[in-house]
């Protein structure tokens, strides 16, 4: 027991001479601080719709155009192939699609012809029904226009000559004065535009769980460098197990301290249970991986096998444990992949 107290007491000692560390711990302080003196930015929504139209009618050109230089939190633009269209859609650069088909504006003017105007969406598309009601909004008025004279045609009543043009004028002064059903929307009013305030997102959190991994494994590290030493040669196989678990401990303790402190400067949510259940495994996987490690065949240092794949490992901790960018999100291969590193748990 006493040589157990003694190597934990160096150990101790040893981690907080460490200067990893107090490298990591200093980064994730400076990341909270980062995060708590950045000043919040405003922003203003822009939600891309791209629109192909296929209908050749004037009143569908004067409605597109109507589209494109309206004031909203849609910016709509006009492009001229499907293909462009789902290119755009694929890359991002649009967020829903439109399509308006072949004699649109003449089919509307029935019941039994109705036009099938199309709107595309992808996983990531932004209030695609708000869209397609500013779309409905600038075509309903020229849609009128086409179920006025489709009614006429089909009744029994016999018009003069020219009555379309008098109907006409007669059908936008009533849209006008709102005799019959208007929409309207009021250029650059505050409520088309959708304002965020928030700060530069800082992976505070996710760097925390990175370095507290990377400070289980310099424990790992030292704990291997122990058994190349032969340090542990008079210590039972519980005292071996205890130090093996000590050891990436004593680091991952001051940086996960660090971290907690970090994350209230920063603001940021936590769970203490999390934390400690992160802690817990990491330090138990560190151990097995020391301990896989130790039991190699050959004669050599152990401690320097795992030195050598060592910085390889962290930079592949750092890829896919989603500290920059989620890459479990592009496929369930890259999602497997990242469930091999800690991080992507934390």
């Amino acid at each position: 027991m006493k040589i157990i107290l003694n190597r934990l007491y160096v150990s101790a000692k040893r981690s907080f001479k460490n200067p990893y560390v107090y490298f990591m711990a200093a980064i994730i302080l400076l990341l909270g601080i980062i995060a708590f003196v950045m000043p919040p930015k405003e922003a203003s929504a822009y939600i891309p719709v791209a629109v192909l139209n296929n209908d050749d009618s004037p009143r569908t050109a004067d409605a597109l155009e109507e589209l494109t230089d309206m004031t909203s939190i849609f910016h709509f633009y006009e492009v001229d192939s499907e293909a462009q269209m789902y290119a755009d859609l694929a890359t991002g650069a649009a967020n829903t699609g439109v399509i308006f088909p072949e004699d649109m504006m003449e089919k509307s003017g029935s019941l039994r012809t109705l036009p099938d105007i199309e709107v595309i969406t992808t996983p990531s598309s932004t209030l695609p029904l708000m869209s397609s009601e500013e779309v409905f909004m600038k075509l309903f008025p020229h849609f009128a226009y086409y179920v006025m004279i489709d009614t006429i045609e089909r009744s029994s009543v016999e018009f003069p000559e020219g009555y379309e043009e008098s109907l006409t004028g007669i059908m936008e002064q009533s849209m006008e004065s709102n005799a019959i059903y208007h929409l309207e929307s009021l250029e650059n009013a505050d409520y088309n535009d959708i304002v965020t305030t928030e700060k530069l997102s800082i992976p505070v959190y996710k760097f925390a769980g990175f370095f507290i991994w990377m400070a289980a494994l310099l424990g790992a590290l030292s704990f291997l460098n122990d058994c190349d030493n032969k340090l542990y040669v008079r210590m039972r196989k519980g005292g071996r197990v205890f130090m093996g678990l000590i050891l990436p401990a004593v680091h991952v303790v001051p940086v996960a301290v660090v971290s907690i402190i970090s994350f209230l400067i920063a603001q940021e949510s936590f769970s203490i249970l999390r934390m400690l259940l992160y802690c817990f495994n990491v330090i138990v996987l560190s151990f097995a991986i020391a301990t896989f490690f130790s039991i190699l065949p050959g004669q050599g240092k152990k401690s320097r096998a795992f030195s050598a794949i060592l910085p390889t490992y962290l930079i592949l901790s750092f890829l896919f444990g989603g500290v920059l960018i989620n890459l479990s999100v592009y496929s369930p291969i890259l999602r497997a992949v990242s469930m091999i590193f800690p991080p992507y748990f934390f």
